[in-house]
């Protein structure tokens, strides 16, 4: 399953590869920390939410499902060479070049379960998340949420960095 993730300010637009709209991501603008919303716009129901950590050392965001039961919470690994993310509690790694969003999802067993590319061939961030047939379809909001985990920290990141210049 090959799908386009389209941000349109911090709402994203999540396309498969005919170009239908399958999920919406919502950002939540009332909340301590970021927050956003997956949602199935095929059932027209949320699927998982994206939550920030504030008050942590390192970089934490949380996965819940649709019943708002913690799904897996990512973490940034201190590294010197290379940025890491943990995908606790599945057993998943984020392997590649974070930064410039050229990575891949590992499973327990090492298989890749989803590539994720961006694309800079318009003014709106484009990502290619392409997830492997494999994957069960109620995994497609964690590996969505995983994504946009790592590119919260990553703006996190940059915008701190924009303020130390």
């Amino acid at each position: 399953m090959r799908n386009k993730l389209v941000s349109v300010k911090r709402d994203f637009l999540v396309k498969n590869e005919f170009g239908t709209v399958d999920y919406q991501i919502k950002k939540k603008w009332l909340s301590i920390g970021q927050q956003f919303r997956i949602i199935d716009v095929v059932d027209e129901k949320e699927v998982g939410q994206v939550k920030e950590q504030v008050l942590d050392l390192l970089p934490t965001v949380n996965v819940y499902d649709e019943h708002g039961d913690k799904v897996t919470e990512i973490r940034k690994k201190i590294s010197i060479f290379r940025d890491k993310y943990t995908v606790k509690s599945l057993g998943w790694e984020v392997k590649g070049n974070i930064l410039d969003f050229d990575f891949k999802i590992t499973d327990e067993n090492g298989d890749v379960i989803a590539r994720i590319d961006r694309k800079l061939l318009s003014i709106r961030d484009t990502f290619v998340i392409d997830i492997d047939d494999q994957v069960s379809a109620d995994l497609v909001p964690v590996i969505l949420g995983v994504v946009m985990a790592i590119d919260l920290v990553v703006e996190r990141e940059e915008d701190e960095n924009d303020k130390e210049d």
